[in-house]
């Protein structure tokens, strides 16, 4: 565990600024957003401010709140700040600031100047390091974009936790996907939190912005789903606590974010959050109704439709139905909440939403009535929005309400009354009528007692059925019920009227209610309607005179009542006709039967026809009367619609016009009437319209004349005008509207004064009126609007007026159907008119000075424009009005001088100037995009306006700096659209004359707009398959900056564009320039200049598909070379390059590859050339800056050779040439062409190295094309030229062509061997040692792959090789190619080769001697004999042996002393050892034992592989063997046992180290024991005992060193014989015991030699007593010879230390003499010795009885009696160590007993 100091180390390292490390600080330095590393690191401060800085302003242009940056993190002082030198306090002021910043900028990332603003934060202050989190985050919704990358390049290796899932994609620099962010949410609580609470940081501030919003919704919405998902598992208690614990993770996030009113999109993705939780967890009702109230507190128009979304899934969620008293007021003060409804129902499941508002708005509505929420009611029943058990909840609901509500007389809108007449309108309801019946039948509710409460009759289905007619009768049971109802209701009916006349008048009645009440109840009887109907009130006595009676009715029919009363109205009408003289003309009755003809209700339509019939029979009955019927009072001719203007304006018709209407209009179409409510409409208007502009119905072939149409178009639309009733007004306009023009009077015309009327009113007030008739408001406008025609002006300008009022009152209503109708008139109008409207319209539209209550109009006249088609005159005059941009801004200075003058403020505009300015700019977006959404295709003419528009918005680009992309793009995109129709249909006009290239060209330099360079582009391209040849002549600089721009943009789009450009411009401009005189290849060079001068900056995956598309579209015979050349020329050692150039050439056919490169060639003779002509085209040479020709030269040959020698085009090349074809022909005659130039530039440039060597290169690979059969033929042509660097080049041909051949083919191999000959031949007679040296490894790969097939050309070559010209030369290559060449031919000829062997094995170890001499070392001819030496002794070995293996071993030992490097060593010994496999064992013995002395002379490695070779040769021979050669390998082995004494005796410089020797001896060991191993004791006890005899045979006094290195040597081999052969050899033991009690005895600590021997005796008589397992040292004699020494050298212990040696030696001995007797005498001697006067030799003892304590355990504590004196005194020791010592001893001694010895001491 680490330290407290380590950890708190740890924690300052790593927050280091590194701030003394250069690399370190330069390597963070470089961390850059929008910058290459490498650009990023030569940038300084001030740069990096100027560039960010400029961002930074066009930020605040775009967005004024970035200007509070402008004094902190922008200012010129930010240049100052140091993060790392600041106080904490201020660091975090700082993070402030940049967080705040961050979220405002979030919105803008995708934007240049964004980047570089947030790269200032980078590269300042950082955030990449300290604000990690928050950089990520705002970040974080870009991730799939390319810059997201580049952000995790620069992030820190220690990210957030929050961040753990990125680290895969930081290593790997790739976008994270989706779903890994979406998981990481899931599971990664941190990454959740910082998450949501980022959003809501930024949100409150309000920078929050669509892709922010969008994201965060989007993915937290999923994460919550997967963990609710995962919530699911585990028992029931687990799963609750899981969802309680998201609850509590996500409910403070919505709780925030639904507060935030004036953010509707994050409200928005709160109720998607919302929607999950309810869909995917167990919720409580309270929880449920908690989240309802949440959705309906303070939303707002923009978020009403999603919170409907979400109350709707949170409704079918919740158990009980009825909603909360404030979301059911929060719904119903949402306008149009019933068509919201409606819509929702089409995707989701709203029915128990829709129910709870039902029963909401009908339990509300008991307290306060209001007749707008129950037409809710009746709409959301009757769109069937539930199924038919929550429809019978809420009728059973709408009837309980009823009647639990009191009746209140005299008012029409009474709360019961209108309860009641809902229900009778749902139970009337073609929808869901048979439902409401089945309902009010099947349930618990007493009918009689409903419709006594209700005051009206509620007729059910059955009942219904049982009726022979709803019009005309009631059953015995009901009759009483409804008399009673009625009596009481008509008991509250006045006698007479105060002041009304009609029931039609525009002014308020008293009395309509309750006479509407009572007849309502009355309408279900006949006798009670007779019974009203002759009620004094409304004085049916003087219906003919006056319009009381009758206008009653006609109201009724006319209303929004149940069918069975408008029924009994019609019939009451009807039947006064038929029972009453008709004395007036009742023509003003005539629109409202017309109105009942065209009732959805098929009874009533029945009851108008009646109703005609009795009108027609009236009629009929005047005329028969011979009265004049054209002089009869009209009825109701002063007072129809009251006293006023409303009555004196209605058009009448004569008596006789009138009758003729009935007749010939009415009459005939009645019967079709009945059956379809539609056909009235068409009827009339049918024949209204005349046969003249339609074809009549089959009831109109009468046709009427026209005086008569005109004289009933204008009395129809005079009560059409003149009515109270909007929902007559409607009716009857939906029939007018389909008629024309009468005669000469349209129905504009005579209807126009309704429509300005209407325009004139109150939007409130006429809302009220549609509301009150129910009529639908938009329809009634439609129809208002759509009496204007198109021929009509007036009309026309009325709908254009309304479109410009700025009043506040109108009704958007209105304006939106006058919006619509102008668009559906717009065709058939006029041009004059339709060029009027349009530039008034436009002129509304562009106008930026409309406050915001009149931004609707700016938008109606936007949309009637985008809406409808304009004309091409109409776009032209558009054109020319735009207003010069570049007349309303003033010239801006140079960007030097902004910079001297600019003080950190943003330039701005202001006064008049700015006003007009953005007038201006509106007008002209506004005519751009109308241009655009109009097909400009199809306006050929608008091309001059057009570039004339792009022409002044670059003149204003120029003078203010502002970019204008999005207007520019607009232009350059219709123009495009023109052009591409002109190329596919030329005969359309094109005026070539209004091309302006120049202006093009100017765009694509000019703009920093990626889009309008796209678009200009794509311009350019398209003129030029149209007019080339105004194109060409401005082409080149397009070609210019696509190679400085374009070309380096890595998106989808900019490629489509650079391939339109290539293809259609490239094309004409290569016909263009074939036409000219000169060269087309110059002529294109400035183009092919500028796509190879981008190619470093063109992305590498499109690299391949543009330059292959360009030299297609340009043509590869011609120009392919060229580019080839120049790529060469200006990536001379870019190896990407050259490899591009290889595949790219690879592409194309083999022919056209040859003939690139002949071409090429050409080029590079011009090169060489004294004037060169098409290379300085190519090439720019013959400036100052340029290269030389000859550096040039070499810069472009290399590629030749690697496109020559690619692997497709050798493929290529022999497909064809196995032919016997033209191509293969055409082919040949290439290729021979191809070597004449090579060998001619060769010859040209032979006194030039380099490019001479590059010239054979290319040769070379010319060669290699061809087939082995024919390349050999051709060789010997190639051979007999003089040029040795040509007949080198051929060789080498050669040798790559065998070297990578695997055809196989017998011809091939054939023809290859058959050419050794000439081979040898080159050998032999060449003074060239390179040329040798090539023929030779020819000869070599010849012979390895085919020297099997003549085995004796290989022999005969091998001989040449190994003579005086090839392995005698003094060309050390040349001898090393030989022998590699003479060890593949014996590997190939065996035996074969013996007649060489005794010549080239001499030359070789000559050479071998040769290759180790000082200060000429040759490693790799080194390495090439022992391979020569390798190959013999495997093939040949029992050649190799006497001299010659006497003299291989003695030189290699010379090597290994010569120490020649590592590749030297293995070469050597691996040679070595096939010496040990191979050879015969004698043999190679006794060739060790002749060269030991050799070995041993040059060192210890020399002896290490001389030691490795017999142990190979050891191991490799069977036992057999072994026995047989023991007398020679003991022999070897004494040699080798006696290198000590050799080394040592005298020691000189040359001498072994210590080390060294001990080394040796391990490795003698090692070896002696695999020997020992194939030995049996018989063979190997005479071998043990000679060692034994070598070793210890006596010798005079002045020989004793030699005896005392001898037997260390001996001793070293007895620890490594004992420890090594364990207890197998124990009894061996018994044959050193005499030595070894010898040397223990004898003064052998004289001198350090001394003591080495001692310590061998002793680690020899640890191993064997350690091994003793045949109980050996138990043995008296044995034990007793030896114990007694050994204890006796605990008296040494002052001058060597005991405990290494000495006390385990007697530890394992008394451990081997398992014996008490042998314990006894072993403890009396060391007891002894604790007595001794050296105080070393009393510690050693004490010592000595810890381990045999330590070892023995309670079998040495049996001698514990005999201890405890010596102890008792030693614990009174005069030496402290001895005293601490003897404490230790007793404390092991009391740890086995278990007891104190305190007692036992005393």
């Amino acid at each position: 565990m680490a330290s407290a100091l380590q950890s708190q180390l740890a924690q300052i390292a790593a927050k280091s600024t590194n701030s003394l490390d250069l690399k370190a600080q330069k390597k963070a330095h470089s961390q850059s957003l929008i910058f290459e590393p490498r650009v990023a690191a030569t940038q300084d401060l001030d740069t990096i401010y100027q560039i960010c800085h400029e961002g930074f302003q066009e930020l605040c242009q775009l967005d004024v709140r970035f200007m509070s940056f402008a004094r902190s993190i922008f200012s010129e002082q930010s240049k100052q700040e140091d993060r790392t030198q600041m106080t904490a306090a201020q660091n975090s002021e700082l993070d402030f600031a940049l967080e705040d910043f961050l979220g405002l900028v979030g919105a803008k990332l995708l934007l240049k100047p964004a980047q570089k603003a947030v790269e200032w934060l980078v590269r300042r202050f950082k955030v990449h390091e300290q604000n990690t989190l928050c950089l990520l985050l705002t970040f974080l919704p870009y991730h799939t974009t390319p810059m997201f990358p580049t952000l995790l390049s620069i992030l820190p290796s220690s990210a957030p936790p929050a961040l753990k899932f990125l680290r895969p994609y930081t290593q790997s620099l790739a976008s994270p996907p989706r779903h890994t962010i979406v998981y990481s949410a899931a599971h990664n609580q941190a990454f959740f939190s910082a998450l949501n609470s980022y959003v809501l940081r930024v949100t409150r501030k309000g920078h929050h912005y669509h892709a922010l919003i969008s994201f965060w919704a989007a993915t937290i919405t999923e994460a919550i789903a997967t963990m609710l998902d995962q919530s699911r598992s585990g028992r029931r208690e687990v799963q609750i606590q899981s969802e309680e614990d998201v609850l509590l993770r996500v409910l403070p996030v919505l709780n925030e974010g639904l507060s935030m009113r004036k953010v509707p999109e994050f409200r928005v993705g709160c109720y998607m959050v919302l929607t999950v939780l309810a869909t995917k967890a167990s919720l409580k009702d309270n929880i449920l109704t908690a989240m309802m109230e949440a959705v309906t507190s303070g939303w707002t128009q923009d978020t009403s439709h999603a919170g409907l979304i979400c109350l709707s899934v949170l409704a079918q969620r919740r158990q009980t139905v009825a909603l909360p008293e404030r979301v059911l007021e929060a719904l119903l003060a949402i306008k149009g909440l019933g068509d919201d409804l409606l819509t929702l129902h089409k995707q989701y499941t709203v029915e128990r939403l829709a129910l709870g508002l039902v029963l909401g708005i009908v339990e509300a509505h008991g307290t306060v009535g209001n007749r707008g929420r129950l037409l809710m009611v009746r709409t959301i029943l009757e769109a069937q929005l539930m199924r038919e058990a929550l429809v019978s909840t809420a009728v059973q609901r709408i009837i309980l309400a009823a009647q639990n509500t009191g009746a209140v007389a005299n008012n029409e809108f009474d709360i019961q009354g209108q309860l009641a007449d809902l229900i009778l309108r749902l139970a009337d309801s073609s929808q869901i009528g048979d439902v409401i019946q089945k309902t009010i039948k099947d349930s618990s509710i007493g009918i009689e007692q409903l419709e006594s409460k209700l005051q009206a009759v509620i007729r059910t289905g059955g009942e219904a059925r049982a009726s022979p007619s709803e019009d005309t009768g009631m059953t015995d049971a009901d009759q009483p019920k409804a008399t009673e109802s009625f009596e009481a209701a008509s008991s509250q009916i006045p006698t007479r009227t105060a002041y009304e006349v009609s029931f039609l008048s525009h002014s308020t009645s008293y009395v309509f209610g309750s006479l509407c009440h009572a007849f309502l109840l009355a309408s279900p009887s006949p006798s009670n309607v007779k019974t009203f109907s002759d009620s004094l009130v409304l004085r049916k006595h003087l219906a003919m005179s006056e319009p009381l009676f009758f206008s009653f009715f006609t109201r009724i029919w006319c209303g929004d009542y149940p069918a069975i009363a408008r029924v009994a109205a019609v019939v009451t009408v009807s039947d006064y006709f038929k029972d009453e003289k008709t004395t007036s003309d009742v023509q003003a009755l005539l629109p409202y039967v017309v109105y009942a003809l065209a009732d959805p209700s098929q009874k009533v339509r029945k009851a108008a026809m009646e109703l005609v019939l009795a009108l027609a029979t009236s009629y009929t009955k005047l005329e028969e009367e011979s009265e004049k019927r054209r002089n009869r009072s009209i009825w109701g001719h002063d007072n129809i619609y009251g006293q006023g203007e409303q009555t004196k304006n209605v058009s009448w018709l004569t008596t006789e016009e009138t009758a003729k209407f009935i007749e010939d209009v009415l009459v005939p179409a009645l019967e079709e009437c009945v059956l379809d409510a539609t056909y009235i409409s068409r009827h009339l208007a049918d024949a209204l319209n005349g046969s003249k502009h339609v074809k009549l119905t089959k009831s109109a072939q009468k046709e009427i004349k026209t005086s008569l149409r005109v004289a009933i178009l204008c009395s129809i639309s005079s009560h059409i005008i003149n009515s109270p009733l909007y929902a007559v007004k409607l009716r009857l306009l939906a029939i007018l509207n389909q008629v024309g023009k009468v005669g000469s009077t349209s129905r504009t015309k005579v209807l126009l004064p309704l429509l300005v009327s209407e325009r004139g009113r109150r939007a409130d007030g006429l809302r009220e009126s549609c509301d009150g008739e129910h009529v639908d408001q938009s329809l009634f406008m439609a129809e208002i609007v759509g009496i204007v025609s198109a021929a009509d002006r007036d009309g026309v300008h009325i709908l254009q007026s309304i479109i410009e009022e700025e009043t506040q009152s109108r009704s958007s209503t209105l304006v939106s159907a006058a919006s619509q109708r102008i668009q559906f008139i717009w065709p058939s109008m006029k041009a004059d008119l339709q060029m009027s409207l349009a530039r008034t319209l436009l002129t509304l539209a562009a106008d930026s000075s409309a406050t915001t209550s009149d931004e609707d109009r700016q938008s109606d006249a936007v949309e009637i424009l985008r809406n409808v088609p304009l004309s091409t005159s109409i776009l032209l005059s558009f054109l020319e009005d735009l207003p010069a941009l570049s007349d309303n801004v003033h010239e801006k200075p140079s960007a030097a001088k902004r910079r001297r003058t600019s003080h950190g403020h943003v330039e701005s505009v202001d006064g008049p100037d700015k006003q007009v300015l953005m007038v201006s700019i509106r007008k002209v977006t506004l005519v751009l995009e109308l241009i655009e959404a109009s097909k400009p295709e199809r306006h050929p003419q608008l091309l001059k306006g057009l570039f004339h528009a792009i022409g002044d918005l670059q003149h204003c680009r120029s003078q203010s700096g502002a970019e204008s992309g999005y207007l520019q793009t607009l232009a350059l995109g219709s123009l495009r659209a023109i052009v591409e129709k002109v190329k596919t249909s030329p005969k359309i006009p094109f005026d070539r004359s209004a091309v302006r290239t120049d202006l093009l060209i100017d765009c694509v330099r000019t703009t920093a707009s990626p889009q309008v360079q796209h678009a200009a582009l794509l311009l350019v391209s398209s003129l030029a398959s149209v007019t080339s040849e105004v194109v060409l002549h401005s082409v080149m600089p397009v070609f210019t900056f696509m190679g400085a721009n374009l070309l380096r943009q890595d998106d989808e789009y900019s490629a489509h564009v650079i391939a339109q450009t290539i293809d259609s411009v490239i094309p004409p401009l290569v016909d263009s320039l074939r036409k000219q005189k000169g060269d087309p290849v110059a002529g294109a060079s400035e183009l092919l200049l500028s796509f190879v001068a981008a190619f470093e900056h063109i992305p590498s995956h499109r690299r391949f598909r543009l330059f292959h598309s360009l030299v297609n579209k340009l043509g590869s015979d011609d120009f392919l070379f060229a580019l080839l050349v120049m790529l060469a020329d200006k990536y001379p050692s870019n190896k990407k390059v050259t490899q591009f150039a290889v595949d790219l050439a690879s592409r194309y056919s083999a022919e056209t590859q040859l003939k690139t490169v002949g071409k090429y060639l050409d080029v590079v003779l011009d090169l060489l050339e004294a004037k060169p002509s098409i290379s300085e085209k190519l090439l720019a040479i013959g400036n100052e800056e340029s290269q030389s020709a000859e550096s040039v030269a070499a810069n472009l040959l290399p590629l030749l050779a690697q496109i020559l020698t690619a692997e497709r085009l050798n493929e290529k090349s022999v497909k064809i040439l196995r032919q016997s074809d033209p191509d293969a022909e055409r082919l040949r005659e290439t290729y021979s062409l191809l070597i004449e130039q090579v060998l001619t530039l060769s010859e040209k440039v032979k006194t030039h190295i380099k490019l001479h060597m590059a010239c054979g290169q290319i040769l070379h690979a010319l060669l290699s094309l061809l087939s082995m059969q024919e390349f050999i033929r051709s060789l010997e042509s190639l051979l007999e030229r003089t040029d040795e660097e040509v007949r080198r080049n051929v060789l080498r041909s050669l040798e790559h062509r065998v070297k990578i051949d695997k055809s196989g083919d017998r011809a091939s191999q054939e023809a290859c061997v058959g050419f050794l000959p000439r081979l040898t031949s080159v050998v032999e007679n060449s003074r060239d040692p390179v040329l040798k040296h090539i023929a030779v490894a020819c000869i070599d790969l010849i012979a390895e792959k085919y020297g099997k097939k003549n085995v004796d050309a290989v022999a005969s070559a091998a001989r040449v090789i190994s003579g005086d010209s090839c392995l005698g030369a003094t060309d050390s290559r040349l001898r090393i190619m030989a022998l590699l060449c003479l060890t593949s031919a014996i590997e190939v000829v065996g035996e074969a080769i013996i007649p060489v062997i005794p010549q080239a094995l001499q030359t070789s170890v000559e050479h071998l001697e040769l290759s180790m001499r000082e200060d000429e070392e040759d490693p790799r001819l080194h390495n090439a004999v022992y391979s020569f030496m390798g190959a013999l002794l495997l093939y040949v070995p029992w050649i190799v042996t006497g001299a010659y293996l006497d003299q291989l071993l003695t030189t290699s030992y010379e090597s290994a002393n010569a120490d020649m490097g590592e590749s030297c060593g293995e070469s050597r010994i691996e040679a070595l050892r096939l010496i040990a496999k191979q050879t015969d064992a004698k043999e190679c013995f006794a060739a060790l034992e002749r060269t030991w002395t050799n070995a041993m002379a040059e060192g210890p490695q020399a002896v290490r592989e001389h030691l490795e070779i017999l142990s190979l040769a050891i191991e490799k021979q069977p036992k057999s063997v072994i026995g047989r050669t023991s007398s020679i390998l003991s022999g070897l082995f004494l040699k080798f046992f006696d290198l000590r004494r050799i080394q040592l005796t005298p020691r000189t410089e040359e001498s072994y180290e210590d080390d060294e020797i001990e080394a040796v001896e391990d490795a003698v060991n090692e070896v002696a024991m695999k020997m020992i191993y194939k030995l049996n004791d018989a063979t190997f006890r005479p071998v043990f005992m000679k060692f034994l005899d070598w070793a210890t045979a006596t010798s005079s006094k002045k020989d004793a060193k030699t005896r005392l290195y001898r037997q260390t040597t001996w001793y070293s081999f007895l620890h490594s014989f004992f420890e090594t052969l364990k207890s197998i050899v124990t009894s061996y033991a018994g044959f050193v015991t005499d030595s070894a009690v010898e040397i223990l005895r004898s003064d052998a600590l004289k001198d350090e030699t001394a003591k080495i021997l001692w310590r061998r005796v002793l680690q020899t008589l640890h191993s064997a007593f350690e091994h003793d397992q045949d109980e050996f040292w138990q043995s008296p004699s044995h034990f007793t010879s030896i114990s007694v020494p050994l204890l006796a050298q605990l008296n040494h212990a002052a001058s060597v230390p005991m405990a290494p040696e000495v006390i385990p030696t007697i530890t394992e001995l008394a451990v081997a003499a398992d014996s008490p007797d042998h314990h006894r005498e072993m403890n009396a001697t060391i007891l002894k010795h604790m007595r001794s006067d050296s105080v070393a030799v009393r510690l050693a003892a004490v010592q000595c009885e810890q381990s045999l304590t330590d070892r023995l355990g309670e079998e040495w504590l049996a001698l514990l009696p005999e201890m405890l004196p010596y102890i008792s005194q030693l614990q009174e020791d005069d030496d402290e160590t001895v005293e601490r010592e003897t404490q230790r001893w007793i404390v092991k001694i009391e740890g086995i007993l278990g007891e104190s010895l305190d007692a036992m001491l005393q």
